[in-house]
């Protein structure tokens, strides 16, 4: 990259060609005030507030330029702080303080004001305006359940519009109006459009755009402050939650921290109030003469030792947990389960699929068959691609497959769009379910759930220059076709991103095979290849790395290598089970046949969450012995012979590891509420009442256990996963499908058309599971 000879306040220095001067200056920890400019908005410089001398620019000579919006040339010298500087500095704010109320007792962002501490720094102690403030209206309006608007205090940045429209791209704001009347708003004073997600708040640098849920509630020196890592979907978005006398006040994103930088969905922001529920569980409960009785943790435990004792003798016990535990939870977990009741049937709720193959009609095996796991061994252990969101999308050609990428992964999208946007990158988004991501993409195409397996082996022919296959597909595959064929050709660099859709469909392993056939054969012809998931839970990754699946141990190692095994056992000191286990749907039928003797359920809820809702409530109903750990009273938890109180988040130490392998710490903000406990203590309790000892529940030492059975996790410290940016998981698993013509034959495989229903009977509906923006 070229360099220019630069001075900036006497000091010359030599920098890229193209630099903006207001970067140059923070690097060099110049402070220059701005309004109007955010790093990831288009420029606007329109608040004149970052003027700067320049000199050695023959067109800029003797005029001040927006250091936000002017970049550096060769030879240029640049003055950030004279006299004409400071002057005008304190003249905008002059004008700006001609109509802004003098209201910081009384407003939310005093105390983090950006034009309050602007005028502390460059204003004049007194205004030469004197006359009488403008304003909108005398009340303040109430645009959505989550945001307040005060008109009176904007200074028409246009932060909130820009945010808006470009990086969430909900165009739910705008300005009407002109001149001294122009003003911030929605459609008739309301946002239709707006996913309420509260950026706007966020980069508001004054109090006019303020957080319901917030208000009057705290200033920021009242607020403790904890960094953690969001408990909804797996894009790992780093977040602050702030707490007043204990309880939650707010949670706000950081600038430029973390994957997500300031931005957050409106769960992360405004979701997290569960925290705080007086409907906590408060003490364990024993069913007693048919009805759940509040019981103490002895009694609870003695329960359970005395029903779970047969059922461990007979291996027919099943564990089912949630992916929003944090890593140690989940490795303790599956380490119980192998141990003290010596069965593999473990599994997570990512996997729900609506449907066996037996019910499909469809002898493609599913996820749990030995099959698909090498086919998802060889896309982490081949293809996944262990670094930064932001890494990935820089890719020249980005495949989204089976995800509604806004619904699921909120500020994943908000990245995907800037890479579109700003990046010039190619996205091609291919899923069952409309997104506004759509709209951002060179082609997307809707198919029927079921038909991404055919639309690949069309796509991989065409890649290999033989595009019979597509004549009998439906004109809008051909044309998706027509686009994504040319650009992945053209493409040096390509990053598939997998959703959830396709790991829950009960032709999963057909298409994760076919994209891990798809990723070699682009590797083939000279190009990078990454895959990356589109996880609707924040620690999916986590529980699949570290055993939560019937059929490999932690760090992917089957049940059935011996080698693996005593891997474990020496470290473990215990036998282990050498058949695979059931996976939840088995776990579901064998309850129900009355074949599995106890179901231990953990932060899961499958009577209300589980597709084949029918099966979920006979099996549960049937189950021998039903324990449930949670912290709320779930509809599962209604059928349980045991519930046990589980930490909410907030409440518990550990670590996610997101969709990227990136693996963040969680930090609680206090102790469980009434007599809940921990997830690892609870596991623990358990193991000892039976005669085990799982070792310390302590979240370092877990860590520090897995850092040296499991290999990707090998090498990482605490401290570098407790900074604010993570650390990242390293490759372990060798890849296991051969490449090129070794690969698996899909020929032989049963494949609908593109865009045809997989469901039994001609002009038959299907229903599929999906995320929904606003529920957990």
């Amino acid at each position: 990259m070229a360099t220019v000879t630069v001075t900036i306040d006497g000091e010359t220095l030599e920098v890229a060609d193209g630099t903006l001067i207001l970067d140059l200056a923070h690097s060099q920890g110049i402070h220059i005030p701005t309004f109007c400019y955010q790093k990831r908005l288009t420029t606007l410089a329109s608040c004149r507030m970052c003027l700067v001398e320049i000199e050695g620019h023959f067109s800029l000579e003797k005029r001040l330029q927006p250091a936000c919006a002017t970049r550096i040339t060769d030879g240029m010298v640049v003055k950030t702080d004279t006299p004409l500087i400071a002057q005008t500095r304190q003249s905008m704010l002059e004008i700006l303080l001609a109509n802004h109320p003098l209201d910081c007792p009384v407003c939310d962002k005093a105390g983090e004001c950006e034009l309050q501490d602007t005028v502390f720094a460059y204003g004049a102690g007194e205004s030469r305006f004197t006359d009488n403030k403008r304003v909108f209206r005398s009340e303040d309006i109430h645009l959505n359940p989550v945001i307040v608007f005060n008109a009176q205090r904007c200074i028409q940045c246009q932060r909130c519009v820009r945010m808006c429209e470009e990086v969430v791209g909900a165009v739910a704001l705008g300005t009407a109006e002109r001149g001294m009347d122009a003003e911030i708003t929605g459609f008739g004073d309301s946002l239709t459009d707006c996913d309420h997600c509260g950026n706007c708040i966020e980069v508001c640098p004054v109090g006019a755009l303020m957080s319901s849920p917030y208000r009057y509630k705290a200033r920021p020196w009242d607020l403790t402050e904890v960094d953690t890592v969001c408990p909804y979907c797996g894009t790992g978005c780093h977040l602050t939650v702030g707490l007043r006398d204990g309880r939650l006040a707010r949670v706000r994103s950081k600038y430029e921290t973390g994957v997500n930088g300031e931005t957050l969905c409106v769960k992360g922001r405004f979701g997290l109030d569960f925290i705080d529920g007086e409907d906590k569980l408060r003490r364990p409960m024993v069913r007693k003469d048919g009805a759940l009785a509040a019981v103490s943790w002895e009694e609870a435990l003695n329960h359970m030792v005395e029903r779970a004792g047969a059922a461990a003798e007979k291996g027919a016990v099943g564990g089912l947990v949630s992916p929003r535990l944090a890593n140690e939870a989940l490795y303790l977990f599956q380490k119980l389960i192998r141990t003290a009741f010596h069965s593999n049937s473990i599994d997570s709720s990512t996997r729900w699929s609506a449907s066996d193959p037996a019910a499909s009609g469809s002898d493609v095996p599913m996820l749990d068959a030995p099959g698909p796991y090498q086919a998802l061994e060889g896309l982490f252990g081949g293809l996944y691609a262990r670094h930064s969101l932001h890494q990935a999308l820089k890719a020249d050609c980005i495949l989204v497959i089976g995800s509604n990428v806004t619904e699921s992964n909120p500020v994943s999208e908000y990245l995907m769009r800037d890479a579109v946007r700003n990046g010039g990158k190619q996205l091609f988004v291919v899923s069952s379910r409309p997104s506004r991501l759509d709209s951002e993409a060179a082609s997307s195409l809707r198919l029927a759930p079921g038909g991404e397996a055919t639309l690949l082996s069309t796509m991989l022919n065409a890649l290999a220059g033989n595009d019979g296959n597509g004549e009998d597909a439906p004109a809008s595959c051909r044309e998706f076709l027509e686009c994504v064929v040319p650009a992945l050709t053209a493409a040096s660099e390509v990053t598939i991103m997998v959703g959830v859709d396709v790991l829950r469909s009960p032709r999963a392993a057909l298409v994760l095979r076919m994209l891990g056939n798809l990723g070699r054969t682009l590797e083939a012809s000279g190009k990078r290849v990454g895959v990356q998931f589109l996880f609707d839970r924040p620690n999916q990754m986590g529980a699949w790395e570290l055993g939560a699946l019937p059929t490999v141990l932690p760090g992917w190692r089957p049940v059935d290598d011996v080698s693996a095994r005593a891997l474990f056992e020496d470290a473990w000191g215990m036998s282990l089970p050498p058949q695979p286990g059931a996976d939840v749907h088995q776990m579901l039928t064998r309850c129900e046949a009355g074949e599995m003797e106890m179901l231990y359920v953990v932060g899961s809820d499958p009577l209300l969450s589980y597709p084949d809702g029918k099966l979920a409530e006979s099996a549960l109903s049937k189950c021998g012995l039903l324990i449930v750990q949670d912290a709320f009273l779930s509809a599962t938890a209604h059928l349980a012979d045991v519930v046990l109180p589980a930490a909410a988040f907030a409440e518990e130490a550990g670590t996610f590891t997101s969709n990227e392998g990136r693996v963040q710490k969680l930090r609680p903000v206090r102790r469980p509420a009434f007599e809940a406990r921990s997830n690892m203590e609870i596991f623990a309790l358990l193991a000892s009442a039976l005669g085990h000892d799982l070792g310390s529940t302590a979240a370092p030492d877990v860590f520090s256990e897995i850092t040296r059975l499991v290999p990707s996790y090998s090498g990482l410290g605490r401290d570098a996963i407790g900074s604010a940016e993570g650390a990242f998981t390293v490759p372990s698993v060798p890849s296991v499908v051969p490449a090129g013509n070794g690969g698996p034959a899909f020929g032989d495989m049963p494949v609908a058309a593109p865009g045809e229903s997989q469901s039994h009977e001609s002009g038959e509906l299907e229903l599929v599971t999906g995320d929904c923006l606003f529920h957990s």
